[in-house]
């Protein structure tokens, strides 16, 4: 065992016990935000019909860009870096690491980002001028206290500070939607309570940290760093426009207008369905990196166990609530949105495998292997960037669904085939443990497919549809012995507090339909292997 004996830094168990905490208070953040960022999504999209849904949905889109390109990896690389020193105690690398972030922030990243915001963004001026001082200076300036908070693995106090500016934006969002009724008047709000949020996480950083945020220097950060984190930054672009909505700003360039606003809703809604799911990972990627630094050998086994738990949750989601929405989209939204539903399914599937794609990117950042994710990204946008602009000309929004789904195809291949392999996994091993994933999608389809000859209305269609999806995929993961394993399921409620466990011991146990490592050895005349705890095995 190579594992790292440190008293002054963070044990296995700790990392363990802090990306549970993580995983935990995500949860909640999902849970209280998710209903309020769906009713406040209907307001907005009622308000504002398809087309002008679209433009908001670029706005936004312009923003996350440029962010991401004027980044160039800063984000990643402080993350990796400063999880691994954490982790073994060394706090003075860390505050350097932190301080020279802050630098290039400040520096370099405010100035790039407003001029390419007023480049690319067509408002009014006193919106815009806004915009810039609440979305890219006050961020700039006081920003980065999530990474420190990833750092540090306090993940659930950046789930808690989370959940309250979220709150505090829907109302907002609400308000401008209400009275103004513009897609640029609530872009505007969304930023300002972005930009007023990041006073709140800085309340959770610990003291020494925060006090190096607040003083930017220009050097600082270690050897090494620039040669993870530009490869890592440009994969990041590429990533960002094969993954973030890009979609939408090809279809608006492109004067497709109205598939922009279908597409957006769609991809939204995917979204919202997913984040139960996505909370998870989150909180697993600066665990994964102080798994690395303090115990290699147990990086295996938990790469094995997040994609079981990943691709059980999300065969779930698609078999019983892909369908259900998608059956009550044309009642909640309008018949303006009627195209929406098949959009929303494929995108669905597609969403699906992004979201099993990023815990394995997380064990390939843990390795720091930038370049490797950039290559990997560079290959996914080739495929993205000429499907769109081959389909979009003759299909409209189904050649840019076409290219999400084939997009996010190549990116989880790529992932499987190259990165098991990397942490000894094993390729037929690891499509075994997300096979779940693709019952889902069948059951999902199944049950769309089905619920819709009967000719019910919407609301018993999709309450029919949900069940029916559940128990394919329920009764599919049985029959196949795929699924979570016993010694997920006993890891995963040792790991709750015990309101929480009792609650969902009944759906544990329904998810519970794989053999466990121990079975699996013994059919192989194999020695089991010993299982580590939490993050990898119990």
């Amino acid at each position: 065992m190579s594992t790292v004996t440190n008293t002054d830094g963070l044990s296995r168990g700790e990392l363990q016990d802090k990306a549970i905490q993580g995983a935990l208070w995500t949860l909640v953040h999902v849970a209280v935000s998710l209903p309020l960022a769906f009713a406040v999504n209907i307001v907005i999209a009622r308000t504002l019909g398809v087309v002008d849904y679209g433009r908001l949905a670029y706005l936004g889109t312009v923003m996350v860009l440029v962010g991401t390109v004027v980044d160039l990896g800063v984000v990643s690389g402080v993350v990796q870096f400063g999880a691994k020193a954490h982790a073994a105690g060394r706090t003075a690398e860390v505050t350097r690491l932190l301080s020279a972030s802050k630098g290039y922030r400040t520096v370099v990243g405010m100035p790039l980002i407003a001029v390419t915001v007023l480049v690319l963004v067509d408002v009014d001026p006193g919106l815009m001028a806004v915009a810039i001082a609440f979305g890219v200076v006050l961020p700039c300036l006081l920003g980065g206290a999530g990474e420190a908070l990833a750092i540090e693995s306090k993940t659930a106090r950046d789930a808690q500070a989370s959940m309250i500016v979220n709150l505090v934006a829907q109302v907002l969002v609400v308000i401008a939607a209400t009275t103004v009724g513009t897609a640029d008047s609530i872009w505007v709000v969304r930023l300002v309570a972005g930009g007023l949020g990041t006073l709140l996480f800085l309340v959770f950083v610990s003291r020494t940290y925060r006090r190096a945020m607040l003083r930017p220097r220009l050097r600082g950060f270690p050897r090494g760093f620039w040669k993870f984190a530009l490869p890592a930054g440009a994969a990041s672009m590429v990533a960002a426009f094969v993954l973030s909505r890009s979609e939408v700003l090809v279809l608006t360039w492109m004067s497709e207008v109205h598939a922009a606003g279908v597409f957006a809703l769609a991809i939204g809604l995917a979204s919202h369905l997913f984040a139960p799911a996505q909370s998870l990972v989150g909180p697993l990627v600066p665990a994964i990196s102080g798994l690395r630094e303090v115990d290699v050998d147990a990086v295996g086994r938990a790469l094995g166990r997040t994609l079981r738990a990943s691709s059980t949750v999300m065969a779930a989601i698609v078999a019983a609530a892909m369908p259900a929405f998608a059956l009550l989209v044309p009642l909640i939204y309008g018949e303006e949105f009627s195209d929406v539903p098949e959009v929303l399914l494929a995108l669905g599937i597609a969403g699906g495998l992004l979201v099993i794609a990023e815990p394995i990117k997380a064990f390939v950042a843990a390795r720091l292997k930038g370049m490797w994710l950039l290559w990997l990204n560079l290959t996914t946008l080739v495929v993205s960037v000429g499907l769109m602009v081959l389909l979009i000309p003759p299909l409209g929004v189904w050649g840019a669904v076409i290219s999400n789904l084939s997009s996010a195809l190549v990116l989880v291949t790529l992932l499987i085939v190259t990165e098991v392999r990397a942490v000894g996994t094993g390729t037929w091993r690891a499509l075994g443990d997300i096979a779940p994933y693709f019952l889902g999608v069948l059951a999902c389809l199944v049950a769309w497919w089905g619920t819709g000859r009967f000719g019910l209305p919407s609301v018993p269609s999709a309450v029919l549809a949900g069940v029916v999806g559940l128990g394919l995929v329920v009764g599919a993961m049985r029959l196949t012995r795929r699924g979570l394993t016993p010694q997920d399921a006993e890891a995963v409620q040792r790991s709750l507090p015990g309101r929480v466990r009792r609650v969902l011991r009944g759906p544990l146990r329904l998810m519970t339909t794989a053999r466990d490592d121990e079975e699996r050895s013994r059919k192989r005349g194999t020695t089991p292997v010993d299982a580590v705890p939490g993050v990898g095995a119990p």
